[in-house]
């Protein structure tokens, strides 16, 4: 009698395993970037590359400016791992495998005044998640995870040097020699360009975020928790309730300074992530969450609505 095991036929090698992860990420890939990235985010990208000088000037300055903040949060911050906050080195490591990134380093900085998160990250070097301890008392497990979804986005986008391009730009050239004198010498329309982009790149990592959660309503709940503080204690709040303050936002031209701002509003946000969980591309990521009756816009409509919620000039009224 042959003794026969059906497991023979299944190919188990290393260089098998690759194959099907690639073509599984892949599959996810528009013209070489992810198939969620809000249109605007790569359009302003490709603007700010063409400008002569400015992209290799400041792929030179992450060459200074990632290792010295690295080496810096090594000696101020705690270092998540499996042994020190599991569950956040956990849902880490979850949101890299769903967007098919490296597993990036976590730190938790002692900052209780300000609800935030950041990346550092470019080309060739590991990437590094760092959250604030106020996000992390504040913020319930679920929320977190969709943070840190947002936050591999950038890393998915390869949105780091952009993005130290905005913070030194923003810090006034972290008074390095030569470098304040050069930030001085950009235009306006420059700078602008850059704060759409940030803003533009903001609107793709929500997206990353709610592909990574648990539940796909759990980054509303976070992006409210962001208006108020996430108080301690404080009954949950009322997601319609917030949205109503996007048309009075709108009308009101007190909304240009925020062209100058890093971040959409978050009602912007809000509704932004609305689009986003009625779109196709969601739902090609997580099939689990599709129900039958669902009518669903294509990524050109998505974008076209989010497009009228982030714009600054045009701000358009919101669904009703």
């Amino acid at each position: 009698m042959i003794n026969y095991n059906p497991t023979d036929d299944i190919d188990i090698s290393f260089n098998s395993y690759v194959m099907e992860r690639e073509k599984t990420y892949n599959k996810h890939l528009e013209g070489g970037i992810p198939d969620y990235a809000f249109a605007s985010d790569f359009a302003i990208r490709q603007k700010i590359r063409a400008l002569p000088g400015v992209y290799p000037f400041f792929k030179a300055l992450t060459s200074t400016y990632v290792p010295r903040h690295k080496q810096l949060l090594n000696q101020s911050a705690l270092k998540v791992g499996a042994g020190q906050y599991p569950e956040i080195y956990n849902m880490t490591a979850e949101c890299a495998n769903i967007l098919g990134i490296g597993m990036p380093t976590i730190y938790i900085i002692p900052e209780m005044a300000v609800l935030n998160a950041y990346t550092i990250a470019t080309d060739d070097e590991s990437p590094i998640i760092v959250l604030h301890s106020s996000l992390v008392e504040r913020f319930s497990l679920d929320e977190l995870k969709t943070v840190i979804g947002h936050e591999c986005g950038h890393i998915h986008n390869n949105h780091g040097i952009y993005s130290i391009a905005v913070q030194t730009m923003l810090e006034q050239g972290m008074n390095i020699p030569i470098v304040s004198q050069i930030l001085s010498a950009l235009t306006i329309p420059v700078r602008l360009m850059f704060m759409a982009w940030i803003r533009a790149a903001e609107v793709t990592c929500d997206r990353a975020g709610i592909i990574c959660a648990n539940d796909p309503m759990d980054i509303m709940k976070a992006d409210v928790k962001l208006m108020h503080g996430g108080m301690i204690n404080s009954s949950e709040a009322n997601i319609e309730a917030a949205l109503k303050q996007y048309d009075i936002l709108r009308k009101t031209p007190v909304r240009l300074l925020e062209l100058n701002s890093t971040h959409p509003n978050t009602v912007r946000r809000l509704y932004a992530n609305l689009e986003f969980l009625n779109s196709e591309i969601l739902y090609k990521w997580r099939p689990e969450w599709k129900s039958p009756d669902m009518k669903l816009i294509d990524k050109q409509e998505l974008d076209t609505r989010c497009e009228k919620y982030i714009s600054v000039l045009r701000s358009e009224k919101g669904n009703e």
